[in-house]
């Protein structure tokens, strides 16, 4: 029988539920974390929904930099916004390791739990810092700057403040297709909506832009250096989707 402790599926709500259970003695063998959206019932489990708390999420966010360092917490974070099953209770071990051994955890190699955050992390940022590159925004006909992704992981929150500070200026929306998700960002404030369902028309003056970003591109293509192999290496296919100069 497992005692199940569920939450909203927020990052928030996780650290909520995970200080949660720090507070209390619980078998670790016997414990499971789940997303309350996905969670399927067993019939000897114990199942508890814990709500999301602001300042309670803040509390072990501060006890973990504070007895780490803020890049530890970053990997937390990281590994959170992936797709691998079973995160949560990774995470849940490795905010323990991180709250007993500090930040000497990094160099416990041979841990499976630390392996795991460490590996799954830095997969979460090589993403991040792909699409911090390669995002392209078209400009709508009510002239608003609409970019489209759909990314292995969770990552629109991350790339949403990326682009607060690189477009102040404008007024944006990013869409998270694959997640129905989007941020919606306006005078230095970032929104972030579920389930929307865009069905954006492009501008004439945008359409020009792309021929003319395309005809950029294969200009300055030296037919004679290119080499396919070395661009999918540096910029993987499944990237292409949504960039102008691969339509």
């Amino acid at each position: 029988m497992y005692r199940v402790f569920l939450y909203d599926g927020t990052f928030e709500g996780f650290l909520t539920c995970a200080e949660r259970i720090l507070s209390v003695d619980i078998d670790i063998e016997k414990l499971r974390i789940e997303n309350k959206s996905t969670y399927q019932p067993m019939f000897f489990d114990t199942a508890v929904f814990v709500n999301a708390n602001k300042g309670i999420s803040n509390m072990l966010k501060e006890r973990i930099i504070k007895k780490a360092d803020k890049n530890t917490f970053k990997k937390i974070y990281y590994c959170f916004l992936s797709e691998v099953q079973n995160k949560e209770m990774y995470i849940y071990k490795y905010i323990k390791l991180v709250l007993k051994q500090g930040k000497k955890v990094k160099y416990f190699y041979h841990d499976d739990v630390v392996n795991f955050v460490e590996k799954v992390s830095k997969s979460v940022s090589r993403e991040i810092g792909k699409y911090m590159g390669l995002m392209r925004f078209n400009e709508s006909e009510d002239g608003l700057l609409y970019a489209q992704f759909e990314p292995v992981n969770d990552i629109l929150v991350p790339i949403s403040y990326f682009f607060r500070g690189r477009l102040a200026n404008f007024r944006w929306i990013i869409h998270d297709k694959k997640r129905g998700k989007l941020s919606f960002y306006e005078n230095g404030r970032i929104r972030f909506l579920k389930k929307a369902d865009l069905k954006t028309a492009f501008s004439n003056e945008d359409l020009l832009y792309q021929n003319l970003w395309k005809t950029y591109f294969k200009t300055m293509t030296i037919e004679e250096r290119k080499n396919l192999k070395l661009q999918r290496q540096n910029m993987p296919k499944k990237y292409w989707k949504y960039l102008t100069e691969k339509k």
